[in-house]
């Protein structure tokens, strides 16, 4: 449980930096897009954190018996988010999709690099 709970606190503290960076990055273009922008950031941070967690808990639960099971699953979900959310960015929602999918998969990238650090916590 302690290696759950620290692994999400060090992914909202890399989501918000990341994010705070792509938020600046979205400002300094100028234009009237920051706006949109800046909300497709913040609902990819969100389902960033929540997706990392879920793929964190599989490889956790599934460490003592198989753990690159457990990776790779988690992988597999993170492919199908991102792919899941480009469509509904793209299609349904009509917003930004580069602001979007390059947080999100920023997100997810640096997040999932961390993961192993946390997967040897008892």
């Amino acid at each position: 449980m302690r290696a759950f709970a620290l692994y999400a606190a060090s992914c909202v503290v890399i989501v918000a930096l990341l994010g705070a960076i792509a938020w600046g990055a979205t400002d300094a273009g100028g234009g009237g897009g920051a706006p949109e922008a800046h909300r497709v950031i913040l609902v990819s941070a969100a389902l960033a954190i929540g997706v990392q967690l879920v793929a964190f808990a599989t490889a956790l639960l599934l460490r003592r018996r198989n753990l690159m099971l457990g990776w790779g699953l988690g992988s597999v979900l993170r492919l199908v988010v991102l792919v899941l959310f480009a469509l509904v960015v793209a299609r349904l929602w009509r917003a930004s999709l580069a602001p979007a999918l390059l947080s999100f998969v920023a997100f997810l990238f640096v997040t999932t690099v961390v993961e192993p650090i946390f997967l040897k916590y008892r």
